[in-house]
């Protein structure tokens, strides 16, 4: 997976968790643990942590162009979301929204949720 795919997922999920307007410990280290994973610098860890008001998550996550990063994509935005316990409306959307724009069904959706809060 290359680097933008990389900032691109970090992108996303960091969205995720704020989508609900709270961000709680648990969730500020899993995306801390998430860019470590990923080797991500400085400058990148900031890009992924800008956001407007404009940010659109499914046309982002639409960047990613590989399709096992998609899959990585969803998995971690899945676990982000269930991470602090609480699996809240916003957070499902969202989710739905980015799956759907990247043509995943419903019942994947459901799955990786389910693999998430397991």
């Amino acid at each position: 997976m290359d680097t933008k795919d990389k900032i691109v997922i970090c992108k996303v999920v960091a969205q995720a968790i704020l989508s609900d307007a709270a961000i709680t410990d648990e969730e500020h280290a899993f995306l801390d643990k998430l860019m470590d994973s990923y080797g991500l610098d400085k400058t990148q860890r900031k890009e992924v942590l800008h956001r407007n008001l404009g940010d659109d998550t499914t046309e982002m996550a639409r960047e990613v162009g590989d399709a096992e990063a998609r899959k990585t994509l969803l998995a971690e935005l899945a676990k982000a979301v269930a991470v602090d316990g609480v699996f809240a409306a916003a957070e499902e959307e969202l989710l739905g929204r980015v799956g759907e724009a990247l043509g995943v069904s419903a019942d994947e959706i459901d799955k990786l949720i389910g693999d998430a809060v397991a």
